[in-house]
C-alpha cells in the first residue's frame, strides 16, 4: 500500500515524487483558505526528502527533514491519479455532447420565468450551453436590452467594436452583412478577434414576415466527420494558418489562426470560420489546392442536412451559444421588419455560475 524509495513514494499504486508532495502541502502555511498557494517556486528544494511517513485515518502524512508536517487526503490525491489515467485521451471533449441536424431543441429549450424562480432549472440551463454549446429561452419579455437582464443571470456582458450589444435589422449602409437582410452562410462571429466572444446571445424582438430562418450546426461533431473521412483534410485545417481582418474607419481587427483550433492534447478546442472576413490564403503554388479542397470540403459538411439544424426565432424567444463550437448563420432572407438584438458574454463566466451552483445544489440535498 505504501512504498518508499529515493526520490518518491508510492501510494495505493499511486507513484508521487517528493517535491510534488511538497509542493502541493494543504496545510495553511503553505495554502492560503482562498485556495491560492503561498509557497514560491523558487524556494521548492527538488531533492527534498521525507523524515516519516504514515497513514492516519487514510490520509497520507508526511514530516519533512525540516520538521514541517504535510496532510494528504485520499480524495486529493485520487484527484493525480485520475490525471494520471485522462493524460493520454485526445478525445476528451469536456462532458460536451456534439449534436447533428435533427437536435432535440425542445430537450434544451427552457423557460425564462422558470430561470429566475428554479436554481435546478437555472442550472439545467447553464449545463445545456455548456455540454451542447446551445440553449433556448421562451417567456423572455419583449422589451429593449432584455438580453442584458439573461446575461446577468451568470456573468457580464463583453462589449465589442459594436458596443454593449447590436441590433440585427436591415440597415442602409450596414458595416457588416450581418446587418442585411441577405442569407449568411454559418460562421463564427468576430473571427478576426484574438480571444473571440466566446458565448453570443440573440433575443428575438420582432420575427420576419417571411424567411429569417437561422441555420446552426455543432462544428465540433461536423470537424469529427472531417476527420474521419478526409484524416489529411483535418490535418491541414489544423495546421494551417489563415488570417481574419475586419476593417473601418473607426476600428482595424485581425487575426491569423486555424479553421480548426486543437488544445495542447489534441483535443478540438475551437472553430474559428468566418467567409466573409476571410483573406487571401497566401500558401505555396504546390499548396493551395490541397487546402482549398480541405476547407471547401469542411464548409460542404457543416452545411450538410447531416449537421445543420434550422430553427425559426418568435418574439420572446432568446438563443445563447457558444460561439468557439457553434457556427450560425441566416437560411433564408429575411423580408419584413425582423429585429434580433445580440449581445457577448464570456462562457468561463458561465461555467463558474454553473459549477458555484451545482455545489449550492449537492449542499441542499444533504442537508435534507
Amino acid at each position: 500500500m505504501l512504498t518508499l524509495h529515493a526520490s518518491h513514494l508510492v501510494y495505493n499504486n499511486q507513484p508521487l515524487h517528493y517535491f510534488w508532495l511538497k509542493d502541493n502541502c494543504r496545510c495553511s502555511a503553505c495554502l492560503h483558505s482562498s485556495g491560492q498557494r503561498l509557497q514560491e517556486i523558487l524556494d521548492l528544494d527538488l531533492t527534498i526528502q521525507p523524515e516519516v511517513v504514515t497513514i492516519e485515518y487514510g490520509d497520507l502524512v508526511i514530516t519533512w527533514q525540516d520538521g514541517h508536517q504535510s496532510r494528504y487526503s485520499q480524495t486529493f490525491l485520487e484527484s493525480m491519479q485520475a490525471f494520471e489515467q485522462d493524460a493520454n485521451d485526445t478525445t476528451a471533449l469536456d462532458e460536451q455532447v456534439l449534436w447533428d441536424g435533427q437536435l432535440d431543441a425542445p430537450a434544451i429549450t427552457f423557460r425564462y420565468p422558470d430561470v429566475l424562480s428554479r436554481q435546478d432549472i437555472k442550472r439545467d440551463w447553464l449545463g445545456a450551453v455548456k455540454q451542447f454549446g446551445l440553449a433556448f429561452l421562451t417567456d423572455v419579455p419583449n422589451v429593449d436590452k432584455q438580453l442584458f437582464k439573461v446575461v446577468e443571470q451568470f456573468g457580464f456582458v463583453r462589449d465589442t467594436n459594436y458596443g454593449s450589444h447590436f441590433e440585427v435589422v436591415s440597415q442602409e449602409n450596414p458595416v457588416n452583412l450581418a446587418f442585411t437582410p441577405k442569407p449568411l452562410s454559418l460562421h463564427t462571429d468576430n473571427a478576426y478577434r484574438h480571444p473571440v466572444p466566446t458565448l453570443q446571445l440573440l433575443h428575438c424582438l420582432v420575427s420576419a414576415e417571411k424567411g429569417g430562418v437561422t441555420a446552426l450546426t455543432d462544428g465540433f461533431y461536423a470537424a469529427q466527420l472531417l476527420q474521419q473521412r478526409f484524416p489529411q483534410q483535418y490535418k491541414l485545417l489544423t495546421s494551417t494558418p489563415v488570417t481574419y481582418r475586419f476593417k473601418n474607419a473607426d476600428t482595424h481587427l485581425e487575426h491569423t489562426g486555424y479553421i480548426i483550433e486543437l488544445n495542447n492534447s489534441g483535443g478540438l478546442e475551437r472553430i474559428r470560420l468566418n467567409n466573409r472576413s476571410i483573406q487571401a490564403i497566401q500558401l505555396p503554388f504546390a499548396e493551395m489546392a490541397a487546402f482549398y479542397q480541405a476547407y471547401q470540403n469542411f464548409s460542404r459538411i457543416l452545411h450538410s442536412a447531416e449537421c445543420k439544424f434550422l430553427c425559426t426565432l418568435q418574439p420572446g424567444e432568446l438563443m445563447i451559444f457558444n460561439n468557439e463550437r457553434i457556427l450560425h448563420g441566416r437560411e433564408v432572407a429575411a423580408e419584413g421588419a425582423r429585429h434580433l438584438q445580440g449581445c457577448y458574454a464570456d462562457i468561463d463566466s458561465l461555467k463558474s455560475a454553473l459549477a458555484v451552483l451545482e455545489t449550492a445544489l449537492e449542499c441542499q440535498m444533504e442537508t435534507k
